[in-house]
């Protein structure tokens, strides 16, 4: 899992940040207006509202004792609060008048306002000691983190406020606004993962009882020199039963000949480190989650109702949809919903039932035209609407609902301050009243715990705990809030199937502590249990956990069905124009978590309730497959997220959002599919309800497949798909159509040319048919002679076993010669059949042929010049090592784990590049594996990997016959990285970065035969480069250049010294950027000058990539390719160049003791050495052979 950092500098000065215990007004007075542009009246300060008048009818009434509603009249505002929510009124009610003609709009934009400027900031900050001498003195201490639920925001919307030992817990309470509404508190939900010293796990081949796994591991440790080691005694549910792992502690110093020893034993089947996990709760002001994106919507008049028990509803789609269930009856669009209804009010699941049976409610009501002109006149006049559908209250009642517009859809919306029953939203009630409500599924709950005693559950089947804490209660809210979505039969917070056996798995401390073991044996135990849905709702990139992987892949071969959040790592970056606002909008790839990533496991996303993919909702794709391949598209679906209601531990509501919401919002959905088809025997699996999910899926238009998956989850869909499934394979995606966009970005921006890197599409294979299987013989290409596709060549790899249910088929596709100068669409299909063993009373083997459907876009190879290649190989990130983050500012995410690829972190400056007019390609492959004549620059941006000497010679011929090498580099220097290593508190671990941002000895020996060199230096700071404003963001500089290149010298902070001494200091004339014409003799040895390439060298690769960026340098790498692909040097780089850089032999070198040989794929240590790995071959797959169709017009 991914760890984060709280930095703790010795000596160095430290940011003033506001106490995390701080009272609710010192919080208000944070700078927080940058958000506020288009709202033109400013919120006054609680002591001074003098300066608003409105007309006086009638004061603000005052609240009954206990209620949480104030109002000014039946028809005027009306808002939620919690106990004491009208003090505000009380204080200002002599100022402040009610008239709802004029005063209404002035409330609302202050509501606006309010909920707009209440930003949330992280107030945790390092205490202002002594500074402590020492080691301490050049090391951060921090603990590992990880961000599955990194923005996970809990809003309290307990009706009647929390107790005093919950105000303890939870110090910093909510806050008000003008309108009496509270202002929750996010609470940022990170988990860490950190190896523990001296503990390993050792992982056997098979189920073993205790005495046995004893017998091997002495066996084992007996042919070493290891004397001191115990195996770790596990009292838990579990212990009773035959295990596949021990947790071993090996004291001695020198240990690797026991490790050894663990490994060669032949029931052992790995031995890899324990885990500590850690999650932290940091409490911070809530403003909504989603108020950055939606914060300009408009806000309109509120409509009023007289009634008392009932809220008023408007239509929200004009449309009379129709759904046809199984049994063949019809539901109209009001009762299945459709894309855009919202959440209508809080029902009661029991209630509801009993009113469907005795007619008080429709389960097909007659739909209403919207209304028009006088006739809304009419019905706001009487306070209903022709098209609403008024929904009897169990707990609150509301007069007044409020409305905006979202500027992506003309319907109106119920504002956020109203709950949002997440199963009357995704249609629950369908099914409760088809009788299906989760009875006879086993769901478990990996998190926190529950209380036995807790009002909303009334089928807790089994708690487990373990923790070394002798409690089985949660003791933190999370886990409560989790299983209420799932399974809560609580009146205001229902859950999706409150008739299932719920399975409480303690997993997690009171200190938010686990291991890594915990959770082995808690799966083991569920396993045995034989629990039907799992769901998992943390997670990080460490895909490298072997077994915690391992384990959840025999989780699912078990026939559990295991649903886990997608991460919350999808941060905004960039800037687009929204409604005349220039808004921080972009979002950042490659952020997946694990075990979400795994094809296996129903990976899940988060979208708002308005049907765009929630801010904080990580993005694909998968990174496992890089460099060599591609990764494959996850999320596997989307879908609520953000403010959804669950239980509290208080057994009220509480409001949270998060990936790690939206995951129990479909493990609730999936146990209550399971339930509504049990009569249809072993037909569920994790194969066949992820089919059923994604067949059923609601695409949301706009949106690309690693950012959606299928689209948005669709419950009774869902269900119609499950109820005439029959066992078969499929295909995700479903279709190859390269010319899709925005669905198939980035596939669809740019299009094939012969002679191109070949693009990879990897389509994950689902096998409902059984947990095991096989492609059999291979796949077929079957191109569409009159559409061109025989200009395709196609090859394939693929999983030789599909276990469990599912496997991989990686596309490699390119232009035939044939098509060397055709332009236009190519079509064609792919054909794959799967074979599984039979099922039991089956004879013959299950086998099913699956269709993919390929388009794509050729064109004529474009000229050299055009052409730019990306060096994906000598990119390294986390998890294999700690590869430190390239802007050391940003200390709260300071890993290296976005894979440094044009479709991830880097994909605005691919974008950029392809509106540019240029083609972009990957080389995932040692540089003696392309063909420089074809390629007018190679981009080499960021590495950390080594370079083998045949790379180096190469790339110096290739330059000598006119390809242009441009570099973005990043910082290296020896003592920040001892600085920047981490000290685990928990397991006194030491963390040292593997290199620095970028790998600045291996890029020296790549760059020195043109007497090129980087320095260690660490600089950072503004500067105007012509009339563009521009940021360092720590990079290095050069430390020598030829006399006769152009060099770019600014004035720049010296950051390492402030680092390492606690001091700033500006540096003048830092040579940042240099930029050679180089020369070459012709094969004749006349000495007449070569066409040779041209040369660019840059210290900060910050201003392209996504993750920190702050100012882009798209602009100059325009003009850097202008320069390598025409040699016209632009004025702003003539202009502003200094003295040159003369040679030095003070360079960086390498660290002692780094471990990046153990991630190298170009260096290994032997005998106590580094030396170089054999060169590895060049890839060569081998098209197909075609099976042309005579088909046409196939799409």
């Amino acid at each position: 899992m991914k760890p984060n950092f709280r930095w703790k500098e010795g000596g160095a000065r430290r940011p003033t940040l506001p106490n995390s215990r701080s009272t609710s007004s010192q919080r208000e007075n944070i700078v927080q207006t940058n958000i506020t542009k288009r709202i033109t009246t400013v919120y006054p300060p609680r002591n001074d509202l003098s300066g608003i008048i409105a007309p006086t009818p009638r004061e603000c009434s005052e609240p009954e004792e206990g209620s949480s509603l104030c109002s000014c009249s039946s028809k005027s505002l009306t808002c939620r609060t919690r106990r004491g929510s009208c003090r505000w009124t009380r204080r200002w009610r002599g100022k402040w008048r009610c008239d709802w003609r004029i005063g209404l709009g002035v409330v609302l934009v202050l509501c606006a306002l309010s909920r707009a400027t209440h930003g949330a900031l992280d107030t945790t900050y390092s205490s202002n000691g002594d500074d402590s001498d020492g080691e301490e003195n050049i090391m951060f201490a921090a603990r590992r983190l990880s961000s599955v639920t990194e923005a996970s925001y809990i809003n309290d919307v307990d009706q009647e406020g929390a107790s005093s030992g919950d105000e303890e817990r939870l110090p910093n309470r909510p806050t008000e606004g003008p309108c009496g509404e509270t202002h929750g508190q996010q609470v940022k939900i990170q988990y860490s993962s950190s190896i523990v010293e001296n503990e390993y796990i050792v992982a056997f081949k098979g189920y073993y009882r205790q005495e046995a796994r004893e017998r091997f591991i002495q066996a084992a440790l007996n042919e070493s020199n290891v004397v001191r080691w115990q195996v770790l005694p596990r009292d838990n549910p579990a212990s009773d039963y035959p295990s596949d792992f021990d947790v071993v502690q090996i004291q001695e110093l020198r240990k690797n000949g026991g490790l050894d020893a663990l490994k060669d034993h032949p029931a052992v089947k790995r031995v890899t480190a324990q885990r500590m996990v850690i999650r932290h709760l940091h409490f911070v002001n809530d403003t909504d989650e989603e108020a950055n994106s939606d914060m300009w919507d408009d806000i309109l008049f509120a409509n009023v109702s007289d009634s008392e028990e009932k809220i008023v509803i408007y239509n929200i789609t004009g449309t009379d949809t129709r759904t046809v269930l199984n049994d063949g009856s019809e539901l109209d669009s009001e009762a299945v919903g459709s894309d855009t209804d919202e959440i209508e009010t809080d029902v009661d699941y029991e209630s509801y039932l009993s009113e469907i049976n005795s007619n008080k409610i429709e389960v097909n009501p007659k739909k209403d035209a919207p209304c028009s002109g006088s006739d809304c006149a009419q019905a706001e006049e009487n306070g209903s609407w022709p098209a609403s559908r008024p929904l009897r209250r169990s707990s609150l009642t509301l007069g007044t609902a409020f409305w905006q517009t979202t500027g992506r859809h003309s319907s109106r919306r119920l504002l956020r301050t109203i709950p949002r029953q997440i199963t009357s939203t995704l249609q629950a009630d369908v099914l409760w009243s088809m009788g299906i409500t989760g009875a006879g599924v086993r769901v478990a709950v990996f998190d926190t715990g529950l209380s036995k005693s807790h009002p909303h559950f009334k089928r807790i089947k089994e708690r487990t705990n373990w923790t070394n804490e002798k409690t089985l209660d949660d003791g933190l809210g999370h886990g409560t809030f989790v299983a209420g979505v799932i399974a809560s039969s609580g009146k205001t917070c229902l859950g999706f199937a409150p008739d299932a056996e719920l399975h409480i798995y303690r997993v997690f401390t009171n200190n938010q502590v686990s291991y890594t073991s915990w959770f082995l044996d808690a799966f083991n135990y569920a396993i045995l249990k034989k629990v039907d849905v799992l769901n998992l709702s943390i997670g990080g990139p460490d895909f490298m956990d072997h077994p915690f992987v391992d384990k959840v892949w025999e989780l699912t071969a078990n026939r559990v069905i295991m649903v886990s959040a997608i991460g919350n790592d999808g941060p905004l970056y960039g800037y687009v124009n929204r409604n005349g606002l220039t808004v921080d909008v972009r979002m950042l790839s490659g952020t997946l978590n694990n075990p979400a990533d795994q094809m296996d496991v129903i990976g899940v996303g988060g979208i708002n309730f308005e049907d765009q993919i929630a801010r904080f909702s990580s993005r694909g794709m998968t990174t496992w497959e890089l460099p060599q391949g591609y990764g494959r598209v996850k999320p596997d679906i989307v879908t609520y997220g953000s403010l959804v209601q669950g239980s509290s531990m208080e057994g009220k509501c509480r409001q949270l959002s998060g990936t790690s919401v939206a995951s129990p919002v479909v493990a609730g959905a999936v146990t209550l599919l399971a339930s509504g088809v049990l009569h249809r025997g072993g037909i569920i699996n994790p194969a066949s309800m992820k089919q059923a999910l994604m067949a059923s899926a609601r695409r949301l238009p706009g949106v690309n497949m690693f950012e959606q998956g299928h689209g948005k989850l669709d419950l009774v869909k869902a269900y119609q798909v499950l109820s005439k499934y029959k066992p078969q394979a499929s295909l995700s995606p479903s279709y190859i159509d390269l010319t899709e966009c925005q669905y198939m970005w980035p596939y669809c921006t740019q299009p094939l040319y012969y002679g191109a890197m070949p693009i990879i599409v990897n389509v994950t294979i689902l096998n409902g048919m059984g947990v095991s299987g096989r492609i059999v013989e291979k796949p077929i290409w079957h191109p569409y002679t009159p559409q061109y596709g025989h200009h395709l060549d196609i090859a394939f790899t693929y999983s030789e076993v599909l276990w469990p249910w599912s496997g991989h088929l990686a596309v490699w596709i390119t232009v035939a010669e044939s098509g060397k100068e055709w332009e236009g669409l190519a079509r064609g299909h792919i054909s794959v059949t799967i074979e599984s063993p039979p099922e039991e009373g089956e004879t013959q083997p299950r086998t099913s042929h699956v269709k993919l459907p390929v388009k794509a876009k050729m064109i004529p190879t474009p000229p050299r010049h055009k052409r730019v290649l990306w060096d994906q190989f000598h990119n390294l990130r986390y998890p294999p090592g700690y590869f430190p983050r390239d802007n050391l500012r940003m200390t709260n995410d300071p890993l290296d784990w976005n894979a440094d690829h044009i479709h991830t972190n880097f994909k605005d400056m691919y974008q950029h590049l392809r509106n540019s007019g240029y083609y972009i390609e990957v080389l995932g492959s040692p540089f003696t594996c392309f063909d420089a004549s074809k390629y007018g620059t190679l981009m080499v941006v960021d590495p950390e990997e080594e370079y083998f000497p045949e790379e180096v010679t190469k790339l110096r011929h290739d330059v000598e016959k006119g390809l242009s090498l441009i570099v973005f580099a990043d910082w290296y220097n020896v003592s920040v990285m001892k600085k920047v290593k981490f000290y685990d508190e928990n397991t006194k671990q030491l963390w040292m970065p593997v290199t620095g941002g970028s790998n600045i000895p291996a890029l020296n020996y790549l760059l020195a035969s043109w007497g090129v060199a980087l320095s260690d230096g660490v600089f950072e700071g503004d500067f105007t480069l012509g009339d563009h404003d521009m940021y360092y963001a720590t990079g290095t500089s050069l430390a020598q250049f030829p006399r006769e290149g152009t060099v770019v010298r600014k004035t720049l902070n010296d950051h390492a010294k402030e680092m390492l001494e606690a001091e700033s200091e500006s540096v003048p004339d830092v040579p940042i950027l240099g930029l050679l014409q180089t020369k070459s003799t012709d094969d004749l040895g006349d000495n007449s000058l070569h066409h040779s390439g041209r040369l660019v060298v840059y210290g900060d690769s910050n201003c392209l990539d996504n993750s920190h960026l702050q100012k882009d340098c798209f602009w100059m790498l325009d003009a850097l390719l202008e320069f390598t692909t025409t040699g016209h040097l632009a004025g702003v780089f003539t202009s502003s160049a200094g003295m040159p850089v003369p040679p030095t032999t003070d360079l960086p070198t390498k660290m002692e003791n780094s471990n990046l040989h153990k991630h190298s794929k170009v260096v290994e240590h032997t005998l106590g050495m580094e030396q170089m790995r054999p060169l590895p071959e060049c890839p060569s797959l081998q098209p197909v052979t075609p099976q042309p169709l005579n088909v046409s017009n196939k799409k």
